[in-house]
């Protein structure tokens, strides 16, 4: 991959990341669990918070794909 799309994937990535972790509140999960040592729970929160990041990636992607077919279809 290039220099460009590796950068553009890792801004996505932080940006759904610090919006999952802010908006739906597992920042507070996190600090909660790792403060009581209840590595279950924290456990158990983290890999929630990559399955929705996948997904939403995932999702992101789609779109991407969706719009570039049509820009691609519009210019010619």
């Amino acid at each position: 991959m290039s220099k460009q799309i590796v950068f553009i994937r890792a801004v996505k990535g932080v940006i759904i990341g610090q919006l999952l972790i802010s908006v739906v509140g597992f920042g507070a999960l996190f600090e909660l669990y790792s403060a009581n040592f209840l590595m279950k729970h924290f456990w158990a929160v983290l890999l929630v918070l990559f399955a929705l990041a996948f997904l939403i990636a995932e999702f992101l992607a789609y779109l991407e794909r969706r719009i570039a077919y049509y820009v691609a279809r519009r210019s010619l």
